[in-house]
């Protein structure tokens, strides 16, 4: 019997495992209160399933660029929980941070981010792996402590410039 499971293992579940830990599958998930902000952003509205906010985000950072706006890093402000917010109703912005001072037209809009005291969740991981990973972290950490997951909850991923190296997601979420 363990001589017909080895092969299996090694030719699809030790597979699944490196690339499940090479996308930051196993990375820690650090949780600290920290002063984040102020941010300066250019966005588009979202309405609908979250899955598309990829889409979203890459139509607001060919519109920076057509406006002469270098795109900074990627943020998304969510505003409403997936866990009791129906699909089609669910609301976000989307687009990228932008320098100070600069002024964007539509079909973006603009919008800024005071600093503030937030519960910041941090993990290295795939932009894909990364967002279920982080907010199962904070819900935990929530419910350990009696409340839930409070939104807005603000994410920037800093992509690591390396494929051989993930990015790093850091969602804050205010107390």
């Amino acid at each position: 019997m363990l001589r017909r499971l080895v092969p299996f293992l090694v030719a699809f579940v030790l597979p699944l495992l490196v690339i499940y830990a090479w996308w930051g599958g196993f990375s820690p998930i650090e949780l600290q209160t920290e002063l984040r902000g102020p941010y300066e952003y250019a966005y588009v509205e979202h309405t609908g399933d979250y899955s598309k906010l990829p889409d979203r985000q890459a139509e607001a950072g060919k519109e920076l660029v057509i406006q002469g706006i270098k795109p900074g890093l990627p943020i998304t402000v969510l505003y409403s929980n997936p866990d009791v917010v129906n699909v089609n109703e669910r609301k976000a912005r989307v687009g990228f941070l932008i320098p100070p001072g600069s002024q964007v037209q539509p079909p973006l809009q603009q919008d800024r981010i005071e600093a503030r005291s937030v519960l910041v969740a941090r993990v290295q991981a795939a932009a894909l792996l990364a967002p279920s990973r982080i907010y199962h972290a904070l819900d935990q950490h929530q419910q350990a402590q009696g409340r839930g997951i409070r939104m807005p909850t603000v994410e920037i991923y800093e992509p690591s410039g390396s494929v051989l190296k993930m990015g790093v997601l850091t969602v804050e979420m205010e107390q």
